[in-house]
């Protein structure tokens, strides 16, 4: 619960803003300690999971192998790295051992940054099915206190900023993260976070008036401020992340209709109070990116996929994004800005990985599509509790937007995103035997 809540807060800061992610990677290390150290704290873990421990080889294998230094007839045969070579030569250095990555002090960094999430998959995979929801609960807590972090930053109360960062999408709700379509994401977890408490507590069959009333108000209020981040992309997956929800509470609303009728009068207020919001100049800043303009996109993505020739097929190294994107620039797009990132994790990934990192990738989907036709066949059961269920459909709901999202923008990349897609992916593997309870 601690390493979920720290890595919200402390993990959204990018490659622009690398303070909170340090202080993160120290935090993490000494929470870990007392589970390697000491075996009274253990009590109620289940065993790390061999998919949780095949998966955490592969994420760490590419910047590994990067890192390995090669011989100097090796590695000024890869591609790209001629300029490299004469540049050494010029101070007698071009007979070093070099690795294969192009910046090992870029890559070592990621990799650093990687093992937090990695770490926190291994120890989510041990937990019970209790334990999952209480890092649901986690979840939604800090979600909803990003949003009132998030309305102190749009309201600019006693005239400050409000956020943890120098560099962040001023003028947009953006909580702990420092980027708009992060925090769009870390709401969207919320969401789904929310229907699995949800389904925890009314799969007992009752009538809980509150939890549902509770329920719409925590859904409206993270809607609200999801639209008010300004994401477009986070705004359209939205609508993926209410239709898992409504899958979770399916099987309790097709039993009460008044139920339906409810959802269809909060969908109600939820439309008038649209209406309303939309008076509203910060709002109206919003609906304005929703034009149909020419995207700094478009001109990121031909530059790396011009870069991705330059290194093919080994890459250039994992976090050597930005040198990349600087040499590859187009004379025509230079402007004042800096390239940071290609704005499409997958593309990303296959300038820095090259081939190999592409078949490691393909390898871990095709893992985390079994784990996922696992679970559901698992969670379809007629013994399969209600919670089981939900967090199931949390996890591919999950990982299905952050897929989505990755196509336009790098979630990945943030150490609060990969965080929480570690948990995803541990809530696909079957909850700790010990303490499994039917909630």
């Amino acid at each position: 619960m601690a390493l979920v809540g720290l890595a919200m807060v402390l993990g959204g800061g990018g490659t622009v803003n690398p303070q909170t992610e340090m202080v993160l990677q120290v935090l993490t290390a000494l929470i870990l300690i007392p589970l390697v150290a000491s075996s009274s704290w253990q009590r109620g873990l289940g065993p790390v999971q061999v998919p949780a421990m095949l998966l955490a080889g592969l994420v760490l294998v590419i910047p590994i192998l990067q890192l390995v230094p090669l011989p100097p007839s090796t590695w000024q045969a890869l591609p790209g790295r001629a300029i490299e070579a004469q540049s050494l030569a010029l101070i007698q250095a071009d007979k070093s051992w070099m690795p294969l990555t192009m910046s090992p002090a870029r890559t070592f960094a990621s990799l650093l940054a990687t093992l937090c999430p990695v770490l926190l998959m291994l120890q989510v995979s041990r937990l019970s099915l209790r334990g999952r929801n209480w890092l649901c609960s986690v979840i939604v807590g800090v979600g909803v206190l990003s949003l009132a972090i998030g309305v102190l930053q749009l309201s600019r109360t006693a005239g400050l900023e409000w956020s943890l960062y120098n560099q962040f999408s001023e003028g947009f709700l953006v909580g702990f993260q420092a980027n708009r379509n992060a925090q769009a994401d870390i709401l969207l977890a919320a969401m789904l976070a929310t229907g699995v408490l949800a389904t925890a507590r009314l799969g007992d069959g009752r009538n809980h008036g509150l939890t549902w009333t509770v329920l719409v108000l925590v859904l409206i209020g993270l809607l609200v401020g999801q639209f008010m981040t300004g994401s477009r992309t986070g705004i359209a997956l939205s609508t993926i992340a209410l239709a898992f929800i409504l899958l979770m509470l399916w099987p309790m609303l097709r039993k009460r209709s008044t139920m339906l009728y409810g959802l269809a009068g909060s969908l109600g207020v939820l439309v008038v109070s649209g209406g309303l919001l939309l008076q509203l100049q910060s709002v109206q800043k919003v609906v304005a990116r929703f034009s149909l303009v020419r995207e700094a996109r478009w001109d990121l993505w031909a530059d790396t996929w011009y870069a991705i020739g330059q290194v093919w097929p080994f890459g250039s190294g994992i976090g050597t994004i930005v040198p990349m994107l600087e040499a590859a620039e187009r004379l025509e797009v230079v402007d004042t800005t800096r390239p940071v990132r290609a704005h499409n994790d997958w593309l990303e990934w296959v300038l820095e990985a090259g081939l190999p990192g592409m078949i490691v990738l393909g390898v871990i989907l095709l893992i985390v599509g079994y784990l996922i036709v696992r679970a559901v066949m698992s969670a379809r059961k007629s013994d399969a509790s209600a919670s089981r269920r939900a967090q199931v459909l949390f996890a591919i709901g999950f990982l299905l937007i952050e897929a989505l999202h990755a196509v336009v923008d790098y979630p990945m990349r943030s150490m609060s995103l990969a965080a929480l897609t570690a948990v995803a992916v541990a809530m696909l593997l079957e909850p700790a035997a010990a303490q499994r309870s039917r909630q």
